[in-house]
């Protein structure tokens, strides 16, 4: 009995993680990488829209990378030495007010507490938002008020929006 409950376990453990494992990459790949970039070990490096694929998968050692338009482009694993996005969820999200004082948000992916540096000093309108658009949180933050609890939010990706200014982060 106590081996059929452990491979439940076990099974039930191995699904979670490669949901978390999927959703991970569905995040890093949708927020902000535009491009799929495919460092040669020559030195060369290719870059392939991802607007312009339909997928890529690895298959007997070889990236496979099909096209929406229908074909299929091989490159060889043991030819590869590096493949990245242009850029990954992580660091500090910053955006220049006009009064040439930058406001971050921090830290990004955030589990509980999120900081925001150099925020409005009067009262603030702070929004939170899913990233299909609906609206999770809107409130006003009164000044000296520097943290936002979200702690409540599932895991996933969010927008915040600080008196107009908008940043990306996610929640663990």
């Amino acid at each position: 009995m106590k081996d059929v409950l452990s491979n439940h376990k076990r099974i039930d453990m191995l699904k979670k993680f490669t949901l978390l494992i999927f959703l991970l990459f569905v995040v890093l790949a949708s927020v902000k990488a535009q491009s799929l970039y495919i460092k040669t070990k020559d030195g060369s490096t290719t870059a392939k829209s991802l607007s312009t694929l339909e997928r890529f998968t690895f298959s007997n050692n070889n990236l496979l990378i099909n096209y929406l338009s229908g074909p299929v482009e091989t490159y060889s694993l043991s030819n590869i030495s590096k493949l990245s996005f242009k850029s990954a969820v992580t660091g500090v999200d910053e955006l220049s007010l006009p009064e040439t004082v930058s406001m971050k948000v921090y830290p990004n992916p955030v589990s509980d507490i999120i900081y925001i540096q150099n925020a409005p000093e009067t009262t603030y309108q702070v929004s939170i938002y899913r990233i299909t658009g609906s609206l999770i949180l809107n409130t006003q933050i009164s000044s000296g008020e520097k943290s936002i609890d979200v702690s409540f939010l599932q895991s996933g990706l969010y927008l915040l929006n600080v008196n107009g200014r908008t940043f990306k982060f996610v929640k663990l």
